[in-house]
């Protein structure tokens, strides 16, 4: 979690802001968690599988080591990510209906992801009310 918050930071920097493609494995995994962290928030009965997200941020990292990234100044493809992001979020929230969430959407659109084991859905758990 830590990681990935100091990875959406790193985006958020303006010395990243020259025109290169993102890697699909960096823009897919950060759609990914940080969709199923916003389900896990606005529903009750979902949260976030802590052994996956570690997992996953740390198989991240050490994709972005072995491409030479290893600070904001490495990665000039942030503004290209950020665009591809709120694409890709965009369109799964039109796809589900999210775009006008209620809980109960949001909680069946949740249990949908984790029953179809779809990207976001690894990162999410069914838990008691």
């Amino acid at each position: 979690m830590i990681r990935h918050a100091a990875l959406m930071c790193l985006l958020a920097s303006p010395v990243l802001a020259e025109d290169q493609t993102a890697p699909d494995y960096f823009v897919d995994t950060v759609v990914a968690t940080g969709v199923a962290q916003q389900l896990a928030r606005a529903c009750p009965t979902l949260s976030l599988n802590p052994q996956t997200v570690a997992k996953d941020s740390d198989e991240l990292m050490n994709q972005l080591a072995a491409d030479g990234v290893m600070s904001a100044e490495e990665m000039p493809w942030a503004e290209d990510a950020n665009t591809r992001i709120e694409a890709q979020v965009q369109a799964f929230l039109t796809r589900t209906g999210l775009d006008e969430p209620t809980q109960d959407k949001v909680c069946d659109v949740g249990l949908t992801e984790i029953a179809e084991e779809t990207a976001i859905g690894r990162y999410l758990l069914e838990v008691p009310a």
